[in-house]
């Protein structure tokens, strides 16, 4: 039986380009391997008539999905819809925008061939401003570092997946979800592969810099728990610091060379260790925000509309 390769595309309000991404899907793929392409819309619940663009396009495949969540859920929550409404031996995320291009699907089919559970993409460069690209490369060096999960810098979220990896995905049901560590953590065989990303073809990301900071503290609080430990070392530092400033304190106040207390120095002790609270309150706020999200147990997403070809 010949083998299933779905690929996934998610997308919000990018009416400009679905049509060419779909375009190249097929011009590139299609009758390029043995195997059959299952395609998959995710529409994060456009509002730019992208779901009436998707549905026209339907038309041009034989196997071809298309789900509506009923609201944007997110970029993370939208993929893994996509993964637990894909039915193929393997699944492929491409995004709307054009930066990934289809043809690497081909060598990213030839290494799971090859016995790879999940082959990425590793964008060695990329079309972004210089600042964004200092803190994601410091944030996959924080990661690496501080968790036990492997994330090369540079890799992404356009990448091969295996059906086995999808099943374990599917067990997850965690709300804050940071899809590249999870996949990290499932393990199995990986592998990356390098390539130049390209120029988004039409309008600008939907993927503000708070969305970034957002996926990055679920990734942070999901994988490591440095930051907790961090608090603990301050506190016993600091805690040790301030019983030897208090016999220090003491024994000047006993010999007589502290007659009356300073106000500056009370002042300045004060501020120091008032912020120094509020830096560890922030971070445990940080944790206990996302446990609270755990715990109500709601769904990740919910499906509005559908219709498959």
């Amino acid at each position: 039986m010949t083998k299933i390769i779905s690929i996934i595309i998610p997308f919000y309000n990018e009416k400009e380009n679905i049509v060419s991404i779909l375009s190249d899907i097929k011009k590139k793929l299609f009758n390029s391997t043995k195997y059959n392409f299952e395609i998959i819309l995710m529409d994060n619940h456009s509002n730019d008539g992208s779901d009436e663009i998707a549905k026209n396009e339907m038309k041009n495949f034989d196997s071809i999905k298309y789900f509506r969540l009923s609201r944007n859920f997110g970029y993370q929550s939208n993929i893994k819809a996509g993964l637990e409404k894909c039915t193929g031996d393997a699944a492929v995320q491409l995004d709307a925008d054009g930066e990934d291009d289809p043809i690497l699907i081909l060598d990213f089919i030839k290494q799971w061939e090859n016995g790879y559970d999940v082959v990425y993409g590793i964008r060695k460069n990329r079309k972004e401003n210089f600042f964004l690209s200092f803190l994601r490369n410091k944030f996959y060096s924080f990661l690496n570092k501080f968790s036990d999960i492997n994330l090369p810098n540079g890799a992404g979220d356009f990448r091969l997946i295996d059906r086995k990896v999808i099943d374990y995905l599917k067990v997850f049901d965690e709300k804050n979800l940071y899809l590249r560590g999870l996949i990290s953590f499932i393990g199995f065989k990986q592998t990356g592969i390098q390539y130049d990303r390209l120029s988004r073809k039409h309008g600008k990301s939907k993927i503000s810099i708070l969305k970034y900071f957002d996926i990055a503290m679920s990734a942070i609080t999901s994988f490591t728990r440095f930051p907790l430990l961090l608090i603990f070392f301050l506190g016993v530092i600091f805690f040790s610091i301030s019983i030897v400033l208090s016999l220090i304190y003491l024994l000047l106040f006993l010999f007589g060379i502290i007659q009356e207390p300073g106000f500056t120095t009370i002042i300045l002790i004060q501020l120091f260790f008032f912020g120094l609270i509020m830096f560890i309150v922030g971070i445990i706020s940080l944790y206990v925000g996302y446990i609270l999200d755990e715990v109500k147990n709601r769904p990740n997403y919910i499906i509005e509309d559908e219709k498959e070809k």
